[in-house]
């Protein structure tokens, strides 16, 4: 009788473990399945369409920005500076992305020095510590203040224009000699006006229209500075 109950028990327990993953399951879908094709195929296009007339709205709007952004730059190098940059969340990614690209290389066909740039976004530790210690908000200030020099670049990067910690360090750098930088999203946020030069990217109600073109414009930023400084063709 004991094993009979206990078979029942196990049974039964299935039972209930596999009805409640499927009522998850149903839960976590869309109403409307994975069986409209054309309706998830709108979707597609209508995302990346959009975003490509974002794209070129901004380059219409900003490409002598664009330009003076990448000729600051190439002269900040020539004269032996270097370029910082900062981010929260995707913007750090992207600040880690275009340090990288110019540290290390961009395009293969390119054969150049290493150009000096630093993410203030990749150590943790000083993250860690400056948020504990400091305050968040304080944290890329800190490394500003470490790293930065009179005539050096700060490139922050923010989707909403609100982003404390970037408003701070690009605030301190202004204060210490430093060049500033700004690509930022929405209306520009607390950050609009603040830089040098900046590109305000026209997108509101989420973050990822405008990183798509915040990237765009860092990588374009970087094709100019490679030919100003002649190691490409014009």
């Amino acid at each position: 009788m004991v094993g009979e109950a206990l078979s029942f028990f196990i049974i039964f327990e299935n039972i209930v473990i596999s009805r409640f993953y499927t009522v998850m399951a149903s839960d976590c879908r869309c109403s409307d399945g994975l069986s409209d094709r054309t309706r998830y195929d709108e979707v597609v296009l209508d995302t990346m369409l959009y975003s490509a007339r974002l794209m070129e709205s901004v380059a219409r709007q900003n490409s002598a920005v664009i330009v003076a952004m990448a000729r600051m730059i190439a002269g900040t190098f020539e004269e032996g500076g270097k370029v910082l940059l900062c981010g929260n969340g995707g913007s750090a990614a992207d600040a880690q992305h275009l340090a990288t690209e110019l540290t290390i290389r961009y395009r293969s066909s390119v054969e150049r020095p290493a150009l000096p740039a630093i993410a203030l976004t990749t150590d943790t530790s000083a993250l860690t510590a400056g948020a504990n210690d400091l305050g968040y908000d304080a944290v890329f200030t800190r490394l500003v203040e470490a790293y930065g020099r009179e005539g050096d670049i700060l490139l922050g990067l923010s989707t909403s224009g609100n982003s404390r910690s970037v408003v701070n360090a690009l605030g301190y750098a202004q204060q210490n000699g430093m060049k500033t930088l700004a690509l930022l999203g929405g209306d520009g946020g607390l950050l609009k006006g603040m830089a040098d030069l900046e590109v305000v990217v026209p997108h509101t109600g989420s973050a990822d229209r405008v990183q798509e073109c915040h990237i765009a414009i860092g990588h374009v930023i970087i094709d100019l500075v490679e030919r100003l400084l002649g190691y490409c063709r014009p």
